[in-house]
């Protein structure tokens, strides 16, 4: 499985993540209609688990629906001896998952859940990543998949998830 990661601001502009592993990032966002369903709340989950440390940056979930909201708090991860995705979660030092709403995925309001109102840099399971995306004009949006998130999540940098998923 190759992991790819879309660099500011094309997702045509992409690259490997291990290619990206010295780029430094302030957030994380797991979330939003096209990366906030079940199955990308579980990859997190499983790269949470496997490494059992807690993440170095700011990282918040975004559910995409309300269904998957209850199904972060209530199904077991596989693996996991019954925890569910929100106590792999909180283990690990994440924010709260927030209730579903585009949210910081559009920019929203200054005060929008998640928004970047500095010049950040933030790996993002969202599906655009153009500038002022997720909120300051200067910031920078790196698309990943939710295990990429995750991983980059533990480490503060731009990380291949298979350093956790050995």
């Amino acid at each position: 499985m190759r992991f790819l990661i879309s660099q500011p601001h094309s997702p045509d502009n992409r690259a490997l993540a291990r290619e990206c592993k010295d780029v430094k990032i302030d957030r994380v966002y797991i979330g939003s209609c096209t990366g906030g369903k079940t199955e990308d709340f579980m990859a997190a989950a499983k790269v949470f688990l496997a490494s059992g440390k807690k993440v170095k940056v700011p990282t918040f979930l975004v559910p995409a629906t309300q269904k998957v909201w209850m199904d972060v708090y209530s199904l077991p991860v596989p693996g996991s001896g019954g925890k569910t995705c929100s106590q792999i979660f909180e283990e690990a030092g994440c924010d709260t998952p927030a209730s579903p709403s585009c949210g910081a995925c559009l920019g929203g309001p200054r005060d929008t859940y998640a928004r970047m109102n500095e010049p950040q840099v933030c790996v993002s399971t969202t599906n655009r990543n153009f500038p002022g995306r997720m909120g300051h004009k200067e910031g920078q949006v790196y698309l990943a998949s939710p295990y990429t998130a995750a991983a980059s999540a533990l480490t503060g940098f731009v990380t291949d998830p298979r350093e956790f998923l050995q």
